[in-house]
């Protein structure tokens, strides 16, 4: 059965009444027996443990008995299961974000490209499990073990990894921007500069993302496609971002411009943060796409300030001895056309800044994840 399927054989009258009868058990016992002669378990054999597809969201079930159970696209979020057995049990496509799994078992289990995000998962024994391309993303694993697991391609940004066995684990391509580790993270001596600089200029959350880029022109073309998560980390990790910002773009060093650029696009501004943009791309010799693009999706007055500026008439004598203002016009001219309702994307120039904008704004429509582009105060149009 497919995983729509799987899932609808739950909304049924025959459904409903077998997941209350689960409910009330607890999953422990001989809860199984519930499921017998229910659609779809007939695939499984001998196994009776089918919960494929069965949303138990904020259901209290501490200390169930879930041992080689199938659990593959379940809804678990906001889930009570402290102490719960789950050895040998599959959870692959299932949601168990923000659940509570203190102590839990899940030794040997296989749970490819499930969500733990914002889990709480101190104590839990996940040992020689198979995680790969799972999402821990902010989740509590204080004291957990991932002995002999695989993390391979997992995401465990911003996860609290203090005091977490991982002997002999697979992190091959994991992501572990702002993981929290005790004890606290050493840098390599080349980076020791660069981090005590960044601790006193004010950025310290965005020394990681950074250092984790590997270099800038990833971030400049978006053709590193972890670039702009591992600066997401950095919004996440900071308890002060536009302090941090405004750090960012007071530096002269335009790659750190470039940074704050990303991290508007992704986290917001404040109003504050906005017109810090605004001021640094009056001077921006080098991110003044970037910036136009930042601006014209997170400045709700995008038009007004733009056009502002473009009233503001540029003296050739000015304009020769400092072309980016030209350029900066250029920009502007392409995001206001945007902004008065232009159904596709304009056909620019080969090269030129109004090229490196629209190549930064498809980058950005490809790679950001779909729940902030909805918080974007513009949306731009897919290109042809």
């Amino acid at each position: 059965m497919r995983a729509e399927a799987l899932a609808a054989r739950w909304t049924t009258p025959d459904g409903q009444r077998r997941r209350e009868q689960l409910i009330a058990s607890g999953l422990r016992g001989p809860w199984r027996e519930v499921l017998a002669g229910f659609p779809g378990t007939e695939a499984l054999g001998d196994n009776l443990g089918d919960l494929r597809g069965i949303d138990l969201t904020q259901e209290e079930l501490p200390g169930a008995d879930l041992v080689r159970a199938r659990l593959d696209g379940a809804q678990l979020e906001d889930c009570g299961l402290q102490d719960a057995r789950l050895e040998l049990a599959t959870l692959s496509g299932a949601s168990l974000r923000q659940a509570r799994l203190e102590r839990a078992n899940l030794t040997a289990c296989v749970a490819l490209e499930t969500c733990w995000d914002d889990a709480s998962m101190e104590g839990a024994v996940l040992t020689a499990s198979n995680l790969t391309r799972s999402s821990f993303r902010r989740a509590r694993l204080r004291d957990a073990r991932f002995d002999r697991a695989t993390l391979q391609l997992a995401d465990l940004r911003n996860a609290d990894l203090r005091d977490t066995s991982l002997f002999l684990c697979d992190l091959e391509d994991a992501l572990l921007t702002c993981a929290r580790w005790a004890p606290e993270r050493v840098y390599p001596h080349p980076n020791r500069n660069f981090v005590r600089e960044a601790r006193r200029a004010g950025y310290p959350s965005f020394v990681e993302p950074i250092l984790m880029l590997g270099g800038f022109p990833g971030l400049l073309n978006l053709t590193n496609r972890r670039a702009l998560l591992h600066i997401e980390a950095g919004v996440e990790a900071s308890s002060n971002l536009d302090a941090e910002l405004e750090a960012l773009l007071k530096a002269s060093d335009w790659r750190l411009h470039l940074v704050a650029t990303a991290a508007v696009v992704l986290g917001g501004a404040s109003a504050r943060i906005l017109t810090a943009l605004w001021e640094r791309l009056d001077h921006s010799r080098m991110t003044h796409p970037q910036l136009t693009v930042a601006l014209l999706l997170r400045d709700a007055d995008f038009e007004i300030r733009a056009r502002e500026r473009m009233r503001s008439p540029i003296p050739t004598r000015l304009e020769t001895v400092t072309p980016h203002l030209s350029d900066v016009r250029a920009c502007l001219e392409w995001g206001l056309q945007l902004r008065a309702g232009a159904t596709s994307l304009p056909t620019p120039v080969p090269r030129g800044p109004v090229a490196y904008a629209q190549r930064w704004l498809l980058g950005l429509r490809e790679q950001v994840d779909p729940s902030i582009q909805a918080q974007w105060s513009y949306t731009p149009p897919a290109s042809d």
